[in-house]
């Protein structure tokens, strides 16, 4: 008798006398549980079959050096009502069942709230190519992975949250759905949204996780006894533009600006062909502006500089390259601090009259 199947047997007896653990009954209430759900339909067909194919083939395998070899239960096994729902052919999905329980082990040390057994009844989809990959999933969402990243999710979402898991960096796009909170687990922080999209990252060997947010508004916090309520958090919020790295060495959070800033959502009115056009504007009149079509904040040191004119086209620039070049004009130095920019030093350029 092979190895796998002792250690089933095995562990159906110690479940059927009491003696089993309570993980290994956890574990066993949930197969005897997805049998009655009919799990397997959840699986593409061709998953299935090829599970179930590796299985049989470990039996026939043996079938001609223990033809005698059968599986003998005590008749008094077979009359206990849940044995009785298990015919061969469930026999042979829970013994698939815990080939695919042991392959999921390895990924819940990821993930402190979801057990093996019950990360195991999700779908996955792992990007094992070198181009990203697109999934839709239930309620509209779209989950962008990138090459390596695996997602798990449920085939329908509960009816008071989306909570999905992520392994490696994935794109997310959320439809907004205020009653019921999208949840993304990975690498011990929980990601919790209404509707928005944002990326995280967490294929670095650091173990470090980093999420950036493109639209809406995010809270970031460690996994454990975290809450689906949003008044109640002990980690970061985000707005758009904004990232936040969580430093699993320290346990610390260290936020900043994306590398490359987008116009936020409101943002339609800075869209115009010449929205970012200035003649002789104010220098607080232009910072402003950026403010509002960017949702950063700009902080000016030198308040001396508020009043200085500026002139210049920014239309096709990023937020960036818009303040490298004020920074030209008036001699200013911008820098980045935590998730607003701080402008130093400078002077109004000198006066020019327009008398000839």
């Amino acid at each position: 008798m092979n190895k796998q199947r002792r250690g089933f047997l095995g562990l159906l007896e110690r479940y059927i006398n009491g003696s089993a653990s309570s993980e290994e009954k956890e574990v066993m209430d949930v197969w005897y549980n997805a049998l009655d759900k009919d799990t397997p339909k959840e699986k593409s067909t061709e998953a299935r079959q090829e599970l179930e194919s590796k299985i049989w083939e470990q039996i026939q395998a043996k079938k001609q050096s223990e033809r005698q070899e059968t599986i003998v239960l005590d008749s008094k096994w077979w009359n206990m009502p849940f044995l009785k729902l298990a015919s061969a052919a469930s026999v042979l999905f829970v013994l698939g069942f815990l080939y695919f329980f042991s392959d999921s082990r390895k990924s819940t040390d990821k993930f402190t709230n979801i057990t093996s057994g019950e990360l195991a009844l999700l779908s996955r989809l792992s990007n094992s190519g070198s181009s990203k990959q697109v999934i839709r999933l239930a309620d509209g969402s779209h989950v962008t992975l990138n090459a390596g990243a695996t997602l798990y999710y449920p085939k329908n979402f509960d009816t008071d949250k989306r909570v999905v898991y992520l392994e490696g960096d994935g794109y997310f796009d959320i439809r907004k759905n205020p009653s019921k909170p999208f949840l993304v687990y990975t690498a011990g922080i929980v990601t919790k949204v209404l509707g928005t999209s944002f990326t995280i990252n967490s294929s670095g060997k650091s173990g470090n996780v980093e999420v950036a947010v493109i639209t809406g508004r995010v809270i970031v916090e460690k996994a454990d006894g975290s809450s689906t309520d949003f008044s109640k958090t002990t980690g970061v919020l985000l707005t758009p533009n904004k990232k936040v790295t969580f430093l699993h060495a320290s346990d610390q959070y260290i936020t900043g600006l994306v590398d490359k800033p987008v116009l936020v959502d409101h943002a339609a009115e800075f869209q115009k062909p010449d929205a970012f056009v200035f003649e002789e504007a104010l220098l607080s009149t232009v910072v402003d502006k950026l403010e509002k079509a960017y949702g950063v904040e700009i902080e000016i040191e030198n308040r001396s500089i508020l009043n200085c004119p500026i002139t210049a086209d920014l239309s096709d620039e990023s937020m960036f390259v818009k303040l490298e070049i004020i920074n030209a004009l008036l001699g200013t130095k911008s820098d980045v601090k935590e998730t607003s920019v701080v402008l130093s030093g400078g002077e109004c350029p000198p006066f020019k009259s327009s008398v000839n």
